[in-house]
This record gives structure tokens, sequence and C-alpha cells, in this order.
């Protein structure tokens, strides 16, 4: 066993060393990825069959998320109908072992009350909340973009927070981007001003495996027209159970001008020998890269969105993320007031940990600070 540390609160976990034969020690799973008084974990497939625990739940179908999960799992899982639907399809886990829970309605699972909140995330995204026989409530965001929304959520009103749980990707004021539907407006005005331009654009949005679906839809609403996605991706897409998905996406790309490819088959040459398949139909490409916050791509209104452009390929890249911003998070925290944050990312070294409880800190002192003057007023 390597060394031990606490941190923010007292937790402890500790850093595996080597076996005794110099061979690596089997991963442990981190204390932020357990729930304290639960035999429960979180997004924690790739410490593989964990000692004591019962119950693993998943918040997402992203990678990151659902890691060392395989067709031979054998333990519970708990998530929403959505992901459960996509690790049945795309991973092939048994269905005895996927326990689908409803958004909204406390569920009981093991004595412990579990509601599944939506994380504003990817599809079938949700949170946590777990309430304690001892009276205790946690709060696992998993992955999300937090929104005003999230404040009238009935399990959240009036409900205290003993330990938050923060998908903290961009836990530093550097990371300012536009709300998710001024970045979804911006790209159908585009959209809609390139076909009245030229009729004969071929549209073209970026998605990964589950992700990104707002942008698209949203085209394809005002466009008035489908959606032409590869056939794994609409298999991923039907797992989604949606009317929407049903109505508007097809396999025929002839039958749209509106086509979803990897995020991968957005670069120029690619797109250019995309079209070439589409003529005469279609002359020009018009192509969306939604990604989240970059050093390339760090702005903070749509105004100041550039496109890129290589003969009749024109290529925006949108920061869409379905990620929290700085100050996204920021009041959803201090709406919450939580009495401790586990960040669960970013917090693998010391420097990233300090930086961010000085963060939470602050957080907390300009909370008090606004609840006072306004019981004052």
């Amino acid at each position: 066993m390597g060394r031990t540390r606490n941190w923010n609160g007292g937790a402890t976990f500790s850093y595996p060393r080597g076996g005794s034969q110099g061979a690596p020690a089997a991963k442990q799973c981190p204390f932020y990825k357990k729930i304290p008084g639960t035999t429960f974990v979180v997004d924690a497939f790739r410490y593989g069959t964990i000692p004591g625990c019962t119950a693993y739940f998943l918040s997402h179908f992203h990678y990151d998320h659902y890691q060392g999960l395989s067709k031979h799992f054998r333990h519970a899982i708990y998530s929403s109908k959505v992901t459960c639907n996509l690790v049945k399809k795309k991973i092939r886990v048994a269905d005895r072992y996927l326990h689908p829970l409803p958004l909204n309605t406390p569920c009981d699972v093991e004595g412990v009350q579990v509601t599944l909140l939506e994380a504003n995330h990817c599809p079938g995204a949700v949170m946590f909340l777990f309430q304690l026989p001892d009276g205790k409530n946690l709060l696992h965001t998993g992955d999300f973009r937090a929104d005003t929304s999230m404040e009238c959520y009935p399990a959240l009103t009036g409900c205290k927070v003993h330990t938050l749980y923060l998908d903290t990707t961009y836990c530093n004021p550097a990371y300012s981007f536009p709300a998710q539907m001024e970045v979804i407006d911006f790209a159908v005005g585009v959209a809609v001003e390139a076909v009245q331009h030229n009729p004969k654009t071929l549209i073209v949005c970026g998605s990964y495996t589950i992700g990104k679906e707002r942008v698209f839809f949203a085209i394809a609403e005002a466009l008035g027209c489908k959606v032409c996605a590869t056939r794994d991706k609409k298999n991923t897409l039907d797992c989604l159970d949606s009317d929407q998905v049903k109505r508007l996406v097809t396999l025929n790309g002839r039958e749209t001008r509106l086509h979803v490819l990897p995020m991968k088959d957005l670069k120029f040459n690619s797109l250019k020998s995309y079209l070439e398949g589409y003529r005469p139909q279609y002359d020009s490409v018009l192509a969306f890269e939604p990604t989240g916050w970059t050093h390339n791509n760090s702005v903070s209104t749509v105004a100041n969105i550039r496109p890129k452009r290589h003969g009749n390929i024109t290529v925006y890249g949108i920061p869409y993320s379905e990620h929290s911003s700085y100050t996204e998070m920021k009041r959803f925290v201090q709406f919450l007031q939580p009495a401790k944050i586990l960040p669960t990312v970013n917090n693998g070294s010391p420097k990233s940990r300090h930086a961010m409880e000085q963060i939470f800190q602050q957080w907390d002192s300009e909370g008090k600070q606004q609840s006072l003057a306004s019981w004052v007023k």
C-alpha cells in the first residue's frame, strides 16, 4: 500500500505502489467514486470488481465513464433508461444486470432513496441524488452542464446537500463560453442563411457516439428536413426512444441536405471527398464542429465565431459545450450551498485540488454575503 492523504473533509484515499515482484498493483477505486454510508460506486467500471460494492451507478454513456465495462460484467448497474439501452445495444451487457430508473422519481435501492435528475449533458445523462437513512443527502453530478432550470427541480427544492460530487471540468475563471441555446440559435441562423443564399449547400454536423444531438436536430427543424446518419449512428440514436429520432433520422443521404458525420471526418479533405459523392445535387459544404472550450476556440460570445474556408468548404467551430462554464458552475454551487464539495475532474494533483478548494471557499463566502445582503433588505 502506498501513501495515504487526507483531503477535503478528511476523506482518505491511497496511491498504490507496485507489487512485491515489481508488477503494478491493481487499480484501486478512488474515494470520490464511492458513496459513503452505502456500498455504491459511481462511474467506476475501470476498477473491475470492487470489494464490498453491491451496486454500480453509471451517469451516462461516454467512454471515460463506462471504461472497463464489458459484456462479461456480472453486477447490478443502475442508470437512466436511455443509458441502459445504450449499454445493452453497444456493450451487450445482459438484461438481468441492468436496472433502469425513472427520472425525478425517488427509488429505493438497498434502503437508500435514489433520484435521477436530468444532467443537461448528453442523452441519458443524469445526476444522482442519494438520500441516506441517516438523513444525509449526497448529490453526484456525473458530467453536467448547470442550468438555471435545475434550481426548480423538486428534488433539490429545500434539499440540504451534505456532499456535492461536482463535475469540475471547467472550474477556472478562464473558461467562459456562450449559453447552449445561443450557440444553437447561431448555428441555425448560419445554416438557414447559407441555404437561402445557395440551395445546393450540403450541411454537415459533427457528432460523437452520443452527444451534440441538439445542434443538428435544431437545424433539421429549422430547415424542415431530415437528418442523414450513418447506420452505426442511427443504431445509437434509436436507443433514445425518441419520437424526434423516428421522425427525422434517415439512412438515405439523397433524402436530405443535412448529414451527421463523426468529428474526425470534418477535415477539409474529407469533406471535399464526401461532397463529390453527392454532386450534382450539392456543390458546397457548410460544416459545424461543436466542441467545448479550447485554446483555439475560446470565444465568450457567438459574435466572435469565425469560420474557416477552403474553396467551397466552410467549417464553423462552435463552442457548444456539454459541461458547465465557470459562471454556470458557480451559480449552481451557490444555489445548493453544499456543506462539502468533492471535485471529480482535474483532481489528480495537489496543486489543482488546492486551486479548486480556494475557488470553493470564495464561492461560499460570496454566497453567504449575498444571502446576508438579501436578508438585510
